[in-house]
């Protein structure tokens, strides 16, 4: 899927460059935002087809981020994909209770997140 635009999340710097090459080299367009504020500037100007979030950040976490974008009627059908390290059941049901279509654990696997990708863009 060509051309599709995704926003990456996350306050790790590493991560956003690993998921920006990644993405980018599968033909997509990636834009990045080191915290939810700036996500959410991002996506003022370039609707995103797909966000990829980090649960963890300062500020405004990734349930947080998913309340505001959930209560906009121009951003409530966006997929997103949660990203984190934190594997408690009760945060993942939160997470996916806030519309988070998939929810994946660092270490991040690459391939999944390639199928992945594939797979919500071209249904």
């Amino acid at each position: 899927m060509e051309g599709r635009k995704i926003l990456v999340i996350d306050d790790s710097n590493t991560n956003l460059v690993l998921l920006e090459s990644l993405l980018e080299r599968h033909g997509y367009n990636v834009f990045s935002a080191l915290s939810a504020m700036e996500g959410l500037e991002t996506m003022k100007e370039n609707m995103p087809d797909l966000i990829y979030l980090d649960l963890v950040m300062p500020e405004i976490d990734g349930l947080e981020f998913m309340k505001i974008i959930r209560s906009h009627h121009k951003w409530e059908s966006i997929p997103v994909v949660m990203l984190s390290a934190v594997t408690d059941e009760d945060i993942i049901t939160r997470s996916k209770e806030l519309g988070v279509i998939e929810y994946i654990t660092k270490p991040l696997n690459i391939h999944r997140i390639v199928d992945l990708t594939k797979n919500i863009l071209t249904n």
